[in-house]
């Protein structure tokens, strides 16, 4: 059965898009006693969690609770000033340059200001991942013509971003962010600059990735977002987990 993905169409759920992570295992995270402090002040405070391979979970709090360091940590943007960031086999901030490339480029990332190169169309924005990896230019256009029909962008290949919606914007995104496999998403605010139904769209297509078998980890402040999803929560204050609980909402 397809799947509403966007007024006037649906997110099939096709062999394809079933094997759209094929043959790896879900990433899992370990924070291990990780602080964070900028100025002397803990951004992060001796966080401790565990996120299973396959699980979708929602980093919720108010601004400044540690959401953004959070993402920025598990991204390898940041370093953390004690205790340790673990993805599978990677430790985050023991990794040089080259490896932590190398760690990103197994990575999924949805930005709330999409990130897209203006001067390249759609297809050639999804393409990008595949081409700093030296990918061939079959592979290149086998991949996102099959992630583009996963996110029901088709029909807007050619097309540059100043000609698009603000949900197409974000779901060119999310194509650039599945092109190369990822075991794991992670989506920092990805509804933020979207109408609650466009955001709505988006958010049914991350939960239908997360059925495809890939971790999800969804930094946001949408209260009706998370109450929706009803999937585990951790919640932030202050630099500290203050609550962490499964099938949650947002308030809990």
């Amino acid at each position: 059965m397809p799947v509403p993905l966007q007024r006037g169409g649906f997110l099939k759920l096709t062999p394809l898009f079933l094997i759209l992570i094929p043959c790896k295992l879900p990433s899992v995270i370990v924070f291990d006693n990780v602080s964070k402090t900028y100025g002397g002040q803990n951004v992060l405070d001796r966080v401790s969690v565990e996120i299973s391979g396959g699980e979708f979970v929602s980093i919720v709090g108010p601004s400044g609770a540690g959401k953004s360091t959070f993402v920025s940590l598990l991204i390898g943007a940041i370093r953390p000033t004690s205790g340790k960031v673990i993805v599978d086999s990677y430790t985050i901030n023991e990794l040089d340059e080259s490896t932590l490339s190398l760690y990103r480029r197994k990575l999924g990332i949805v930005y709330q200001d999409f990130k897209l190169l203006p001067k390249k169309t759609v297809f050639e924005n999804v393409a990008f991942p595949l081409e700093i990896t030296g990918q061939s230019d079959a592979v290149i256009a086998k991949r996102v013509a099959e992630v583009l029909e996963i996110v029901g962008l088709t029909n807007r290949a050619k097309h540059f971003p100043a000609a698009l919606s603000g949900g197409e914007l974000q779901r060119v995104g999310i194509a650039r962010a599945l092109v190369h496999e990822p075991a794991l998403l992670i989506a920092d605010e990805p509804t933020g600059n979207l109408d609650p139904e466009t955001g709505a769209d988006i958010m049914n297509l991350l939960i239908d990735i997360n059925k495809a078998g890939a971790t999800v980890i969804l930094a946001t402040h949408d209260r009706e977002t998370v109450d929706r999803i009803c999937k585990r929560v951790l919640r932030l204050d202050k630099g500290k987990i203050v609550s962490d609980l499964v099938h949650s909402c947002y308030k809990a």
